[in-house]
């Protein structure tokens, strides 16, 4: 059964988080890993080369070289620092976005607005609805099914803290030429290239701050109590929820977990307090995305890798 204290844990250390600032976004961003991180982090597989593209038919080739140049900001921290982490809860015992194992063990987020729950994104598209989260002060990262699907996203909105019909933070709204994915997704349409992300039209994140983010592809996540957290289809309009479970297994792309999810949490960020590589992140730290729902009793997602990391740090570091 699951242990009820998560809301005294986070309440209290929740508490603690200061606002951020941009200068303090720009500062961390920038920061070089820290020591020790590039050997917990090596270069991509392959000849490195990563390739982009957008709805609007514009197309990036990140070379080895400008891959490895990314890959060295990744690790660092990044926005707002907690103190304290979740209480740990155990679990008794369909569809592309997610699904609920056994019995429904969703919390609702009781606290939207703070760090780093506010820089969780209701990501409103003309396909559909997704969730997203925060990377950097305009870097929405998704599920790449959450940007194309069949056909490209053409107009979205995203409203970071979303609650309801409140948008305290307010939102950025865009179009085909903000989203992107990479031309293995678009081709192949395999989970392992999974992801996306959004460009947005201004800075919100300076506003609400951003998630922690590591990759060590060396590193075995099975056993290791992770959450998802994001806007469920299935739940009151807009609003957030979260749950949290060891991973069960794992590839070299792919995580998987019996955490409930649903329908519309495609996109929501997969992340632990810090990284289970020591020094690698400190607070709350995401390494992976929710994209699918139930395959064998099991959810998963796309697992942080040198190429998702060049990939997502590339627009992290572009204007």
């Amino acid at each position: 059964m699951r242990s009820g204290n998560r809301e005294t844990w986070t309440r209290w250390c929740r508490g603690s988080i200061a606002a951020l600032t941009a200068t303090a976004a720009t500062a961390l961003i920038m920061a070089a890993a820290p020591a020790g991180a590039e050997a917990a982090a090596p270069a991509p597989a392959g000849d490195g080369a990563v390739t982009m593209v957008n709805g609007a038919g514009r197309t990036i080739t990140i070379p080895p070289s400008l891959a490895a140049a990314a890959l060295a900001k990744s690790s660092a921290g990044a926005a707002g620092r907690a103190v304290g982490a979740r209480a740990g809860a155990t679990k008794p015992n369909p569809g592309m976005a997610g699904s609920v194992i056994g019995g429904d063990d969703r919390v609702r987020e009781g606290v939207p607005g703070d760090y780093p729950w506010r820089s969780i994104v209701y990501l409103s598209t003309n396909q559909g609805q997704c969730t997203g989260f925060m990377l950097s002060r305009d870097v929405v990262v998704t599920a790449g099914h959450c940007v194309y699907e069949g056909g490209w996203v053409t107009s979205y909105t995203a409203v970071p803290g979303k609650n309801g019909s409140s948008q305290p933070y307010g939102s950025c709204s865009g179009g085909i030429n903000d989203v992107w994915t990479t031309s293995n997704w678009i081709s192949t349409g395999s989970p392992d290239y999974d992801y996306g992300l959004v460009k947005l039209t201004c800075d919100i994140g300076n506003t609400v701050g951003w998630f922690g983010w590591w990759y060590n592809t060396g590193e075995t996540l099975t056993g290791q109590y992770f959450y998802v957290e994001g806007y469920p289809g299935d739940k009151p309009y807009a609003t957030m929820w979260w749950d949290g479970d060891p991973i069960s297994s794992q590839s070299a792309t792919r995580l998987s977990y019996q955490i409930d999810t649903y329908n519309g949490q495609s996109g929501s960020p997969l992340y632990h307090y810090n990284s289970t590589t020591a020094g690698l992140c400190g607070g709350w730290c995401v390494t992976g995305i929710h994209t699918n729902g139930a395959v064998n009793n099991q959810n998963s997602g796309t697992r942080f890798t040198p190429d998702v990391m060049s990939f997502i740090n590339y627009w992290v570091n572009q204007p």
